[in-house]
């Protein structure tokens, strides 16, 4: 007796679908065919379920296109800032006061430059 290793999927793609409704034609009894209403309701599934994941495949390449404008956009508004007084917060919550002289990037997020010193732009506080 052999014994196979099954890695189970947890997603059941359009390719298994297809892979289904095909052995399940192949081994069908030729005295009792499958109705044709039956193959149509399968052909349906399968048109939807192709569909769904036409729909999500869409979806992300929005969410993604979405994101990058949403941080191209906030790296535009943040360069404004150069030049204006503003208040910052520290790591320990005092209160720093002074010039904006640069933005720079640390790891995706946006930090303001004052004093020579970087924060995050949420530690923005106030502006002049």
């Amino acid at each position: 007796m052999s014994t196979s290793s099954i890695t189970p999927n947890t997603a059941l793609g359009k390719d298994a679908f297809l892979q289904l409704m095909v052995t399940q034609m192949k081994y069908q009894d030729p005295l009792q065919p499958q109705s044709n209403s039956q193959f149509l309701a399968q052909l349906a599934q399968f048109s939807a379920l192709e569909q769904m994941t036409n729909i999500a495949q869409t979806d992300s390449s929005v969410l993604q296109a979405v994101n990058s404008l949403q941080q191209v956009t906030q790296l535009g508004l943040l360069h404004q800032l150069i030049g204006t007084t503003v208040q910052v917060s520290d790591s320990k919550g005092n209160a720093v006061t002074g010039q904006v002289s640069a933005i720079k990037l640390v790891n995706g997020n946006p930090q303001l430059v004052v004093n020579g010193q970087a924060y995050p732009y949420t530690a923005l506080q106030q502006m002049e």
